[in-house]
């Protein structure tokens, strides 16, 4: 079986003022060559240069623009590349959403929609297009009566909509260092020593490790630097277990409970307590601030000046509220990774199966409820999710998630599902999570309802199901009503 790779996090150990200053001040550096990088070419002016950012950076040397940052040349190089990788991420995304209007678009012919998808392909077509610029045109599209001028301007329009602000580099805590920028070493005590590139030319800056774990040789790494404290983030190759069942569960994510398994089995009882306690926790802390930064405006509009900076660099701060929320954040996502790790020691899967839950946040809800939905983590718990059914060998799945809370598993019949329960008008009253996990399960046996199934298409034949269900129903009670009164 093939290694999979775990994030691992190591860190410093009696560091120096002085190496977290200098470290200090090279994250800051960096960060400012990344967001040079996206104030100038995160935009449409940059995307001609998103398939192959090596020619600006190649200009930037010759033109000596990059010694402005003051960082060595390998260091500028690393956050340059970085956030180019940033900025392609933001374009591939942007143009997966295009790709989707264009299919939505009922004015344009499938040529029409042919060409934008191929002008869609390329960086330097797509920037040539919107731009309106002449290129040349495979025969192919010289032959069709198209509008390009019509598509051109349209591609813009939704790329425009689509992307949104340019990212910007908010937090100067980090940065990465390929094989060239640090070294590893043991010393005599076994315990392992980190070199860093300095600002200093042909000096590293050495730290001292916590954990004798080195990085996979020739890798990247990632430095972090937190409250006085540096982290070392890398990734391990690791040889992952093998399954010793043959078992197939299926997962419902709760808020009452992380997980509930199609065995009736609940992991992280007490998860919505830990979610309401941090949603009141930060309620309570805004509802604060938002009172001090009404007196701030207050004193402002009295023109009292140094009132208002006493209280903005006294009670407003945000190192100490950024902290507590830091702590809040893992204190839950330890007690998700503890649920999850004692669902794969108890269960024991082969394959792990659970809802594709790919969704906005209701609009009809209240604000309690949406801030429940923001701090509920349900991208970190999938993630999770996958990560450990990995380092255990088990097989994740994905089923489509239509109208699984609301069909009763036992009968097919769609029933009322409201808090943690669910009402069938023929099997009564059930646990909700139960249910939804049984529904996952026989989803994933399912050969008509795919992962892409359109929801529409899922409730009609859901509806079918039942209808033919009905009738068997009423056949069999015909036949054995004919059979009692023969027998009578």
């Amino acid at each position: 079986m093939d290694k999979i790779k775990k994030a691992f996090i190591n860190y410093s150990f009696g560091t120096t003022q002085s190496k977290l200053n200098q470290l200090n001040e090279i994250a800051k550096r960096y960060a400012k060559v990344k967001d040079e990088v996206f104030q100038k070419y995160s935009s449409i002016r940059g995307l001609e240069f998103v398939y192959y950012p090596r020619k600006l950076r190649d200009e930037w040397i010759k033109t000596k623009y990059a010694d402005k940052f003051n960082l060595p040349a390998r260091l500028w190089k690393l956050a340059f590349e970085e956030a180019f990788t940033n900025i392609k991420s933001k374009w591939s995304n942007t143009i997966n959403k295009v790709k989707l209007s264009i299919y939505k678009n009922n004015n344009f012919s499938n040529e029409e929609k042919h060409y934008a998808y191929y002008l869609l392909k390329s960086y330097k077509l797509l920037y040539m297009a919107i731009t309106f610029k002449k290129f040349d045109l495979p025969d192919k599209f010289k032959e069709l009566n198209i509008d390009t001028l019509k598509i051109h301007k349209y591609l813009k329009n939704r790329l425009r909509k689509h992307y949104g602000k340019k990212p910007k580099q908010k937090t100067t805590n980090s940065f990465t260092l390929d094989s060239g920028t640090y070294d590893i070493k043991f010393d005599s005590k076994n315990r392992l020593w980190l070199g860093i590139i300095s600002l200093t030319p042909r000096k590293r800056l050495h730290i001292l490790l916590s954990s004798n774990i080195p990085p996979n040789p020739g890798k990247n790494i990632r430095i972090v630097l937190k409250d006085n404290k540096i982290e070392i983030h890398y990734m391990l190759e690791v040889e992952p277990k093998i399954p010793k069942t043959n078992n197939i569960i299926a997962v419902s994510k709760r808020f009452k409970e992380v997980l509930v398994s199609s065995n009736n089995n609940s992991y992280g009882i007490g998860f919505n307590d830990l979610i309401k306690q941090e949603s009141n926790r930060i309620t309570d802390k805004n509802s604060k601030r938002n009172k001090l930064n009404a007196l701030v405006r207050k004193y402002e509009s009295k023109g009292e000046f140094i009132k208002a900076d006493l209280i903005r660099e006294n009670n407003l701060g945000k190192k100490k509220y950024n902290h507590q929320k830091a702590i809040s954040q893992n204190k839950i996502k330890t007690f998700i990774g503890t649920a999850i790790n004692k669902f794969f020691k108890e269960e024991q899967p082969a394959i792990v199966i659970e809802e594709n839950l790919n969704f906005s946040y209701p609009t009809n809800i209240s604000k309690v409820t949406r801030r429940y939905f923001k701090i509920w983590q349900k991208g970190y718990i999938k993630k999770r999710l996958i990560e450990t059914a990995m380092l255990n060998g088990v097989k994740h799945e994905t089923v489509n998630p239509a109208y699984i809370s609301q069909i009763c598993h036992l009968c097919g019949r769609f029933g009322v599902h409201k808090n943690d329960k669910f009402y069938c008008e023929v099997h009564g009253e059930m646990y909700a999570g139960y249910n939804a996990s049984r529904n996952i399960l026989a989803r994933y046996f399912d050969k008509e309802i795919t992962l892409f199934t359109p929801f529409k298409k899922v409730k009609e034949i859901l509806q079918e199901r039942l209808r033919l269900s009905n009738q068997d129903s009423r056949h069999l009670l015909k036949a054995s009503q004919s059979e009692s009164e023969m027998a009578h």
